[in-house]
């Protein structure tokens, strides 16, 4: 334990000892200690003096860059811009005052010739020019970058330049050397400035922060224009709501060509550049699922043999089989027996309604019932007495409107309007009518899935369960008027004997 003590003390013990023998030489030598103590207060005085000017200097500096950066780049250009300055701006007019500053210590504090300082420094910069080209290259490109401003700091990019790879992400940080980007996979990409600046740079946030994207969908030639048009319409708009940006212009179709596999259909949607591959995933989804509810589908090669090939205009056209088909997919009437679909089917009657146009206006009485076949409508709960409303809703393929204010004999308790121009079926009580006039248990089947449908969906807002009392009783009302509407008489069942 003692000698690391000894060591310590040996370290401290060997400068004191040269400073005992050094100051009695000189205290013993008679006026050369004073003579010495004179100069050294003097040299102190001398340096004290230097620090006290360089300091003054560079505080002055300091208050200057301060007094350009808040007054001049943050306070006027910055307002002149409408966006923070750079910082490599910032950092350059620091250089410059600081620069300045230096050249000023070096004139005035230690009486050097600037001039010969300059000469020096130039031919020192041609040297180091030269040496060190590519990072003063890179630097100069910065600048440039930061005066012409073709990019800012958040922006989506995309460099390309002939026998070069091409970069694609945000602009992260604009330095002096280099430019850092975040490209779509997460990755950091640093880029020198000099090879930024000799690339062609496609700027995806200007002017707007989002860009037009286009896919597109081929189907056959048999199916009618306009109707393509309309489901494919529909089925980007209820898309779009996923991914939509403030100024984006709603989607829109094109017809983009004819080929021999069929005609091809572009669907073009404003999107974040960096969220196109997701939007583009999304339409399509809601393409097909619209495409599947119209009984379609993508074309194929015509020199191949598919089950299900439309040979025939039945694929294509809407007759009872396919309208029985759209009803026996809703959840009112999927668990109605087939024939009793048919004869709905049969009675109903095709609507075709244009984008805007009113299907049913709240507060009427209700005269029918619509199936979504194709397009998509927009319904629009009334205010309650508080005067607050849900927001509208948007009701694709397989929707159905106005179906409790019909079987309880009510008015209508949402306007339903076309968001686009709209293929609907409609059943009213004459439809009704033909299948209890068919088979008069139909309705008790009937009273019961309306009851359940909707006391399904009143317990769905409000959070609860399902009440079966609550539902017998409005199966029991609905059935009553189903059998005041069509003149049915009760059922009575005969009892033997």
């Amino acid at each position: 334990m003692a000698a690391p003590y000894a060591r310590k003390l040996g370290k401290l013990l060997t400068p004191l000892a040269g400073c005992l023998v050094l100051g009695g030489a000189l205290y013993f030598a008679g006026t050369t200690y004073q003579d010495a103590g004179a100069e050294a207060l003097a040299v102190v005085y001398r340096v004290l003096g230097y620090a006290l000017s360089i300091g003054l200097i560079l505080f002055a500096a300091l208050f200057v860059h301060r007094l350009v950066q808040v007054v001049v780049l943050e306070g006027l250009v910055s307002s002149a811009l409408g966006e923070p300055v750079p910082r490599l701006l910032v950092q350059l007019s620091g250089m410059v005052v600081f620069g300045i500053a230096f050249a000023a210590i070096a004139g005035y504090v230690f009486k050097q010739d600037l001039t010969v300082l300059w000469a020096a420094s130039g031919v020192l910069g041609v040297v180091l020019g030269m040496a060190i080209r590519e990072p003063l290259l890179d630097i100069c490109s910065g600048l440039a970058l930061n005066l012409d401003r073709p990019i800012r700091i958040g922006d989506h990019i995309r460099l390309h330049r002939a026998g070069d790879i091409t970069i694609e992400g945000r602009v992260q940080e604009i330095s002096w050397r280099s430019t850092r980007i975040k490209d779509d996979f997460g990755n950091i990409v640093v880029v020198p400035n000099s090879r930024l600046a000799a690339s062609t740079i496609t700027n995806h946030s200007r002017p707007e922060p989002f860009i037009e994207f286009m896919t597109s969908v081929v189907l056959d030639h048999g199916v009618p224009t306009e109707r393509a048009l309309r489901i494919l319409e529909a089925a980007a708009l209820e898309a779009w709501g996923t991914f939509v940006v403030p100024g984006a212009g709603a989607p829109y179709i094109r017809v983009r060509a004819v080929t021999l596999d069929g005609v091809e259909y572009g669907i073009f949607f404003d999107t974040p550049v960096e969220k196109r591959f997701r939007a583009r995933s999304l339409v399509l989804q809601k393409v097909l699922e619209h495409l599947g509810a119209a009984g379609l589908r993508p074309a194929w090669p015509k020199g191949e043999r598919s089950p299900g090939d439309p040979a025939t205009r039945a694929w294509r056209d809407l007759d009872a089989a396919r309208i029985a088909q759209a009803l026996a997919g809703t959840a009112l009437f999927g668990g109605l027996p087939a024939d009793d679909v048919r004869v709905l089917a049969e009675n109903a009657r095709l609507r075709r309604l244009p984008a805007g146009a009113t299907l049913a206006q709240a507060g009427e009485a209700a005269a029918a019932l619509y199936v979504v076949l194709e397009g998509l409508l927009t319904v629009e709960p009334v205010r309650s007495r508080t005067g607050q409303a849900e927001p509208p809703r948007d009701a694709g393929p397989g929707s159905v409107a106005g179906a409790v204010a019909l079987f309880q004999g009510t008015t209508y308790a949402e306007t339903a309007r076309g968001r686009t121009e709209v293929l609907v079926v409609e059943l009213g009580l004459e439809a009704i009518r033909a299948l209890v006039t068919r088979r008069p248990e139909g309705a008790e089947e009937l009273s019961r899935q309306v009851a359940a449908l909707v006391v399904s969906e009143l317990r769905g807002r409000a959070g609860g369960r399902r009440s079966l009392a609550a539902e017998a009783d409005l199966a029991a009302d609905v059935l009553a008027h189903i059998r005041r509407a069509t003149g049915m008489q009760p059922v009575v069942l005969a009892s033997g004997v």
